[in-house]
This record gives C-alpha cells, sequence and structure tokens, in this order.
C-alpha cells in the first residue's frame, strides 16, 4: 500500500452527491471549505471570484505565486472570474445561479450581496430551488455586522484567547491551527447538506443563515461549563484538558510525549507502566476529580517521571500497557510526521494531488463511502481558469455539468 495515496487515472466525481451544481462565492476559508467538502462528496464546484480574486490567493507561503492557503481551500474546483458590479457579469452570474443546486458566500455581512444586487430575495425567483447559505462575520445585523473578521479575532470574541497559553499567563494566546475557521466551515457544510436534504423531501429551497462568531461561541461552551460548575474562571492550562488528569504533554529525554488517563483503568495502567504504582494509591489522586484538584503536584510528579526516558521508549510502554500516548514531532516537518505515522499510511489519509501549482500533499476525504466514493478529482484552480467553457455553456445545468466533466476527465487522464 502506497504511503501517500494517488488520485484515480479518470473523473472521480462518484461521491453521493454526483449530479449536484455548487457555487463558491466565499472568500478565505469558512465559505470555500464547506464548498471543497461538497467537491469531495461528488458536487461539481465553480468557485466564483471578483477581478481580484480570493483575499488568500495573496498570501504566504506560496506556490507559483499563489498561497497555499488558497490552494489547500479550494481542492477540486473549477474556476471563473466575474466582475458583479458590471451589469453584463451580473447577468451572467444570475444565469448560473439559475441552473445551480446551492450557493455558499462567507461575506462579512449578508448584505453585500444584496448591495449587488444578488440578493435571496431575487435569486429564489430565478431559482426556486436554490439552496443559499450566507455565513457572515458576526451575523445578519447588530452592531458589528459590517465589521471584518478572521479566525484569530474570533478566538478573542468567543473567549479561546482567554483560555490558551501557559497557565498563570495573562494576555498571551497560541496561534496554532485555524481551527474556529474549520469548524465554521463544517457548520456551513451541515447547513448546505441540510438545506439538501429538506428540498429532496419536496420543501424547496431556502436561506440558511450562519457566522463564524456564533459557531465558535458554540465551540467555547465546554469551557463556559466548566466556569459555571466551578464557581470560578477558566484560565490557560498550557497543553493540558480542564476536565481530566492526567491528559498534556510532557517532556522526555529528547522530545515530547503526550499521555491521557481518560478513565480510571487507564489511570491505574499508566502509573504501573511508568514505575510509579505507589500513585494509584495516594489520596491526592483517588480519583479523576481529585487529580484535577491537585493537577499541579501531580503533573510535577509526572514531569520528572517522563524526563528520563526518550519519547520512544515511552510511547512503546505506554502502548503496550493500552495507554492513550503519541509522541510530538520533532526534528521534522508535519508533513515527515504525518508520511512516517503508520496509521495514516494504513489509512491512506494523505494524498498528492497534481495541480498547475505543483504536486500538492492534501487530505484524503473524511468520509468513507462504500458505495459512493469520496474523493478529490483535481487540484484548484487558476484564477478565471474556466470562464469561457462555463460561460458557452449556461443554457442548462446538464449542459454545463457535462462540459465541466469532459475537462476533468482530460486532465486526469
Amino acid at each position: 500500500m502506497n504511503d501517500i495515496a494517488q488520485p484515480t487515472p479518470q473523473s472521480s466525481r462518484t461521491g453521493p452527491l454526483r449530479g449536484l451544481l455548487v457555487l463558491d462565492f466565499g472568500q478565505a476559508a469558512v465559505g470555500p471549505i464547506a464548498a471543497e467538502y461538497l467537491g469531495m462528496m461528488g458536487a461539481t464546484v465553480i468557485k466564483v471570484e471578483s477581478p481580484a480574486g480570493d483575499t488568500v490567493r495573496r498570501g504566504v507561503p506560496t506556490m507559483r505565486g499563489t498561497s497555499t492557503t488558497f490552494l489547500g481551500n479550494n481542492l477540486g474546483k473549477f474556476g471563473i472570474v466575474l466582475d458583479l458590479k458590471k451589469p453584463e457579469d451580473k447577468e451572467r452570474a444570475k444565469r448560473l445561479i439559475a441552473v445551480a443546486d446551492a450557493l455558499i458566500e462567507n461575506f462579512r455581512s449578508s448584505e453585500v450581496m444584496v448591495r449587488l444586487g444578488l440578493g435571496y430575495d431575487v435569486l429564489r425567483e430565478l431559482n426556486p430551488g436554490l439552496i443559499y447559505v450566507s455565513s457572515s462575520a458576526y451575523g445578519a445585523c447588530g452592531p458589528l455586522e459590517n465589521m471584518r473578521s478572521n479566525e484569530w479575532l474570533t478566538e478573542a470574541f468567543a473567549g479561546f484567547t482567554s483560555v490558551t497559553g501557559a497557565p498563570g499567563t495573562q494576555g498571551e494566546f497560541s496561534r496554532g491551527s485555524a481551527n474556529l475557521d474549520w469548524n465554521g466551515a463544517m457548520v456551513n457544510t451541515v447547513a448546505l447538506l441540510a438545506g439538501l436534504l429538506r428540498r429532496a423531501r419536496g420543501g424547496g429551497g431556502g436561506y440558511y443563515l450562519t457566522s463564524q462568531l456564533g459557531s465558535s461561541v458554540y465551540g467555547s461552551l465546554s469551557r463556559v461549563a466548566e466556569a459555571l460548575v466551578g464557581g470560578m474562571p477558566a484560565g490557560p492550562l498550557g497543553s493540558a484538558a480542564a476536565f481530566t488528569a492526567p491528559d498534556e504533554v510532557f517532556a522526555t529525554s529528547d522530545g515530547y510525549v503526550a499521555v491521557s488517563a481518560i478513565t480510571e483503568r487507564c489511570w491505574l495502567r499508566l502509573c504501573t507502566a511508568i514505575g510509579q504504582p505507589g500513585l494509584a494509591e495516594d489520596p491526592r489522586f483517588r480519583d479523576n476529580a481529585a487529580r484535577v484538584s491537585a493537577r499541579q503536584e501531580l503533573s510535577a510528579l509526572l514531569a520528572g517521571v517522563f524526563a528520563s526516558a526518550t519519547t520512544a521508549s515511552w510511547c512503546e510502554r505506554l502502548e503496550a500497557a493500552d495507554v492513550p500516548c503519541g509522541a510530538v514531532p520533532q526534528k521534522m516537518t508535519l508533513l515527515e510526521a504525518f508520511e512516517a505515522n503508520p496509521q495514516i499510511r494504513h489509512h491512506q489519509l494523505l494524498r498528492r494531488i497534481p495541480s498547475h501549482y505543483g504536486s500538492l500533499a492534501s487530505q484524503a476525504p473524511h468520509w468513507r463511502f462504500a458505495q459512493t466514493p469520496a474523493d478529490i478529482d483535481g487540484g484548484p484552480p487558476l484564477q478565471g481558469e474556466h470562464n469561457q467553457i462555463v460561460l458557452e455553456n449556461l443554457g442548462s445545468k446538464a449542459e454545463l455539468l457535462d462540459a465541466l466533466e469532459k475537462i476533468r476527465a482530460r486532465e486526469n487522464v
């Protein structure tokens, strides 16, 4: 079995959404990633950009002049450019929307499309079956409706920055992967699928509103509940979990290991595996609640133990004892760590995608469908790459899908 799966040599639109046409009017992440997910599930996705292009095309790092963020968020799509401020391009957009199944946009305000003359009241007259998802930054109204947002601002508003960083710090927060963008994209995917299901049941099209702030606040509610129950504000805990102990990263003699005693049985096995059976009898650590209360003392004891051996030796011992653990990648890139991970290799969770921008390493689709396999059947589009073929085939959805399918089939030969 190959370490990184290769795409199939022909068009792979075999997913459960095959035959659906989705328009991505989005920017950056939460809209485009949701559209990308539908494409992985078989939908044909057309990315509609302004002449200026998606805002993240111009980020860094780049491959052949285009941001890797854009590349990763727009796999498998076809691309066109329309200047919606020009009457002729607005009419082209309307003709395209008239044959589409779904449209998603994530402008900072839902009023942007209204001002362009493409609000839902107009579009539902063109296409009563259209599923329209509008995912604004802070919601469809209110004092922040027109404010720009991004992952990091949303982290602040939703409270994430107050609970990240080293224990006891103030004003420190971590910027790792944009988890709230991915969470927002998943929420938008759910909204799109819900709309398609409702339509399939005879409910017609619909207008679905989401917001990055809304999905982010929901993601922080477990810490809110913790504060309410505990009677004290939640604060930074470093790598530690708020509700389980031990459940954090420890330094070893040559790196780091993540360890989690998620049940009392795991705790007992952990004590034996690290050669500290007496900890299981210590009244300070008698159960998880007690260990959470005595987290500082417990973490200090365990830190001394884990520092005495290598990451590899600890993983071997803990895995043999059935204690959840994982090596934190050191001295290699994250891609190298993925490629070396036997579980990732076994399930072929990485893909090599040929594209105009070079060979892209990406995730495989999140879903495994036996009868209708999900797949990534192409790279991200060049800006306006498919203008001619799309604009020449606006007569019907069937004609447009057929023309685009032929292009993809030729590309993947």
